[in-house]
Formats: C-alpha cells, sequence, structure tokens
C-alpha cells in the first residue's frame, strides 16, 4: 500500500494552492478579531472565538458567493460550516490537530453524503473527516493551521499549511505596506517612575 503523506495524495481537489488560499482566509478573519478585541469594552475569550470564526466564516462564504475560486463550494452555509474545495467537504475548529473534541468530529448526514461522492467504495480517504486545524496563542491570533485528515481521534493526515505567520506584519501571508518607527518605551516596575537615560 502507498504511503501517503499530503493531502492531494487523498484526493486531487487538495491542492496545495487551495489549501493555502483557505487558510489565509481563516487567518485573516482570525487576525482582524484579534484586532479589534477590545477587554474594555466588554469582549473576553468567548467573544472573541465566536468574532474569529464568524470573520473567517464570512470570507470563506464571501469567496463562494463571488465566485472567486470555482473550486470552493458550500454545503452548510449555518454556524456548522461546512464548505467544499473541489468535491471535499471541509470544516474548521480551534484546537491541536492531534486533539479533536467530539464535536470537531461530529458530521452531518450532508457531510457524508458528500465524501460518499467524493471518495470511491474502497477508497482509504472516504473514512476521514477533512478539517483545519487552527493553534492559536495567549491573545487569539495564529500561530499554525494544519489540514488534517482525522479516522477517529487520530489524525491519519496532518499537514501543516504554508503560510506566513511569524512576520508580525501585515496581512498573514503578504508583507506588510508600510512600516511605522517607534519610540523606545519607559520601562519601571508598576507604581514607579521609570528612570530615564541621563
Amino acid at each position: 500500500m502507498e504511503t501517503k503523506l499530503y493531502p492531494w495524495d487523498y484526493h486531487a481537489d487538495l491542492t496545495e494552492a487551495r489549501l493555502v488560499e483557505v487558510a489565509r482566509l481563516i487567518a485573516d478573519g482570525r487576525q482582524m478579531a484579534v484586532e479589534l478585541f477590545d477587554e474594555d469594552a466588554g469582549d473576553n475569550g468567548w467573544t472573541l472565538g465566536c468574532r474569529a470564526f464568524q470573520f473567517g466564516r464570512a470570507r470563506i462564504l464571501r469567496a463562494v458567493d463571488g465566485g472567486d475560486h470555482p473550486w470552493l463550494g458550500v454545503i452548510d452555509r449555518t454556524l456548522q460550516l461546512t464548505f467544499t474545495i473541489g468535491e471535499v467537504p471541509v470544516r474548521i475548529y480551534r484546537g491541536e490537530a492531534e486533539e479533536p473534541t467530539d464535536r470537531t468530529l461530529r458530521q452531518s448526514l450532508n457531510e457524508l453524503r458528500q465524501l460518499g461522492f467524493s471518495f470511491g467504495e474502497r477508497d482509504e480517504g472516504r473514512d476521514l473527516v477533512y478539517r483545519f486545524a487552527v493553534e492559536t496563542d495567549i491573545d487569539g491570533s495564529v500561530l499554525a493551521i494544519s489540514f488534517v485528515g482525522l479516522r477517529g481521534e487520530t489524525a491519519v493526515l496532518n499537514w501543516d499549511v504554508p503560510i506566513d505567520i511569524a512576520s508580525g506584519a501585515g496581512t498573514v501571508g503578504r508583507p506588510a505596506t508600510e512600516t511605522v518607527e517607534l519610540d523606545a518605551p519607559a520601562v519601571a516596575v508598576r507604581g514607579r517612575a521609570s528612570k530615564t537615560a541621563d
């Protein structure tokens, strides 16, 4: 049996370019939510998570509706968003690829039907649950995005989507358009005046 290491080994529709584009939509949405986070206004981890998912969801739905990517479709537009990359049904979850939750593994009847259409009877990719796993930092920003194929709680396929997240400037995967020069910060113990260099 041939070893399958990449998403496109499981299904030809799961190309690197397509997976990178969808991951960018997800990451851009999450980054916008992080930038708009306002604890003084009442935001907390729950509102950040809801907003981050919705912003990514909205970007995917706009891409589908706008016809930007003919290979991108949607099965379920609700908050249980299930979309397709070519023929393959996919969903999103926040967390590590190797630690899916019961909620992550849940499949709708429409998702199961689509898998039946997308894969042959004996194709090992038919029984996988395809997800984008979004790993986040403590502030909610994206650390990494993986494309996973789960069989039960095991990530049979775990592919790190190559998007540039480490730059910390500009939109994820794209360079910043301009830089901003900042003065050195004043450093002091809380409640004490900072020392200035003479």
